[in-house]
């Protein structure tokens, strides 16, 4: 893939890349649940204890599009483009999610990494798109903070950017926080921007970036690709729970079923199933929307990416099968910019030690709860290989980053293995 024509040329729909512009440099679970740890050996990744939710379940917005709510790679890139991707049998993109918290000038550090890695890609390498995980911007997905904490942010990053939504992208204002926008609809931030139905209308007009709005057909939506399928659920506005309800989970098992087999499957969600993080525990429900999904319809994905957490952590699920088993990557990447980072649960006064087996089927395999970061995934035929890179945050001055994590999960094989 060129980077020139990815840097600086239009899109299909005349959607356009950002040019350059100076230099910024408890409920029903499912296995695996390592819910009891009595003598506190095992790191706890689900909490014990149901917490009310801050706000209640917030309507979902109109589809723009016709379902089953699919956005094809097409509609992002030119079709040379895509052939390129198709015959080389090679895809790249970037992950994370939290980012856009203006408190703090934390986002705008990983958005120099990502466009630094971006920028260093060679010809064969240079990320097709940067899957946003969630929480956009930071407190309630405000309309007039997409300018200064998306658009300004990403100014410089050549890259197109698709997302699913977090619980702030559609948190309705807080009256803890100040007066309350009566005006104000769920998601609205995120509706005008990534589910515009124009893709070439200029996302900010204040700012820089040249960045176009994206023309996403749904809340949750799957993405399409020559290498591998995304399928992305919303699951609300809960600081704790994944909230789906049945039209969401009916549609969630309709798109496992049609996933192409001889494709990477990965299934992004907001609210994380597995995390050992202080603040954000995993998600029971989530877990439950998942596994449950996967037993039901006898598909499970290779890759599951989430958000939420303020940190990188990642698990390895072993799941059986009818013939055998899977081994299913599930990672969270939440340290893109949330100005704050959040730390593991400590075992005997200590951080704990990875890897570290959980269960027979559940195993912490890395972690990062010091740095910001991203990753970096290549998806070809056979494998998906997963790059998480981060830097140890400093104001005015060029991220130094480095590869924390490494990791190929084998399409065929359905194994995970952790590289040097």
């Amino acid at each position: 893939m060129s980077r020139h024509a990815l840097a600086h040329g239009r899109q299909a729909s005349h959607r356009r890349h950002p040019a350059k512009h100076g230099h910024h440099t408890p409920f029903k679970t499912t296995e695996p649940n390592p819910k009891s740890h009595a003598n506190g050996s095992k790191l706890p990744v689900q909490s014990h204890t149901f917490v009310d939710p801050h706000f209640p379940f917030q309507p979902l917005p109109t589809p723009t599009g016709q379902a089953p709510f699919r956005f094809d790679l097409s509609q992002l890139l030119h079709a040379d483009e895509v052939a390129k991707i198709t015959a080389a049998g090679k895809m790249v993109f970037h992950s994370v999610g939290d980012t856009g918290d203006e408190r703090g000038k934390e986002m705008d550090f990983v958005a120099a990494m990502l466009t630094n890695d971006y920028d260093s890609s060679p010809a064969d390498g240079v990320p097709a798109f940067f899957y946003h995980l969630g929480d956009v911007v930071y407190f309630a997905g405000d309309i007039d903070m997409y300018g200064e904490n998306f658009y300004e942010t990403y100014a410089e990053y050549p890259g197109l950017i698709v997302a699913i939504a977090g619980n702030h992208d559609c948190q309705p204002d807080d009256p803890q926080d100040g007066p309350v926008d009566p005006k104000k609809v769920p998601l609205d931030g995120w509706v005008q921007n990534f589910m515009s139905t124009d893709p070439t209308k200029l996302g900010s007009l204040k700012t820089n970036s040249n960045r176009t709005q994206m023309n996403l057909p749904n809340v949750y939506w799957t993405f399409t690709t020559p290498l591998a399928t995304i399928i992305g659920l919303f699951s609300n506005v809960s600081e704790t729970e994944a909230e789906i309800h049945q039209d969401q989970i009916d549609w969630f098992r309709g798109e496992l079923a049609a996933a192409d087999p001889a494709k990477a499957l990965i299934v992004t969600i907001h609210h994380p199933p597995y995390s050992g993080d202080t603040e954000h525990a995993g998600s029971t429900k989530a877990e439950e929307y998942l596994f449950d999904s996967f037993a039901a319809t006898n598909v499970y994905p290779h890759l599951i990416l989430s958000g939420h957490v303020h940190n990188y952590q990642r698990f390895t699920v072993r799941q059986p099968l009818q013939n055998g088993s899977a081994a299913i990557a599930c990672v969270v990447a939440g340290n893109g910019g949330y100005s704050k980072l959040s730390t593991l649960e400590k075992l005997h006064g200590e951080a704990p030690t990875a890897p570290m087996t959980l269960t027979d089927t559940l195993t912490l395999n890395q972690y990062d709860q010091t740095n910001y970061g991203f990753l970096r995934f290549e998806v070809t035929k056979q494998a998906i290989l997963g790059i998480y890179s981060s830097a140890p945050y400093a104001e005015t001055e060029v991220p130094q980053t480095s590869v924390v994590d490494r990791f190929t999960i084998d399409l065929v094989s359905r194994t995970v293995t952790t590289l040097s």
